[in-house]
């Protein structure tokens, strides 16, 4: 019985941060809120939740006071969530996350390759994505805000958004 309580209440903090991260991306605004996730998925074990630690290590990049330390945290992040991808080609969330990321990301630092192949994949499963229906809505409406979004990416965007 002690087994089974303690997994339910570890199964609820890890959704509870899992969660909590999700809300908040890609809203995070300092490196100290970044820093207080990165240290909150370390202990995670799960595929999405690398992701965000690779997310997590990107925005520090964008609060990063020193140019170096800023492009050291870009290539951990990028690293951590291209392999993410690696092994969960079809995973949604990932995508997610790298697509907005790269519409962000300065031109000079070439991570732009994957804008077209992730934006397919988000745009082609997501209706039928196993993702609860106000989480799809979040990112479709977080893909829309990105810099770089095209005007038929954004068509496509807002139809998705009628369907769900």
């Amino acid at each position: 019985m002690k087994l089974i309580i303690f997994l339910f209440i570890t199964n609820s903090l890890f959704a509870s941060v899992l969660d909590d991260i999700r809300n908040q991306f890609p809203q995070i605004k300092s490196l100290k809120e970044a820093d207080l996730y990165l240290n909150l998925l370390e202990k995670e074990n799960n595929a999405e939740s690398k992701a965000y630690f690779g997310a997590m290590l990107l925005m520090k990049s964008r609060y990063a006071k020193f140019p170096l330390t800023k492009y050291s945290y870009f290539k951990k992040g990028k690293l951590v969530l291209d392999n993410c991808i690696k092994n969960y080609k079809m995973n949604l969330e990932m995508r997610y996350l790298r697509f907005v990321f790269q519409n962000q990301i300065p031109d000079f630092l070439n991570y732009h390759a994957n804008i077209d192949e992730d934006f397919s994949v988000i745009v082609k499963g997501i209706e039928k994505a196993d993702l609860n229906k106000d989480f799809k809505i979040k990112i479709l409406n977080n893909m829309l805000i990105v810099k770089k979004l095209t005007p038929n990416q954004g068509t496509q965007i807002k139809l998705l958004l009628a369907k769900i």
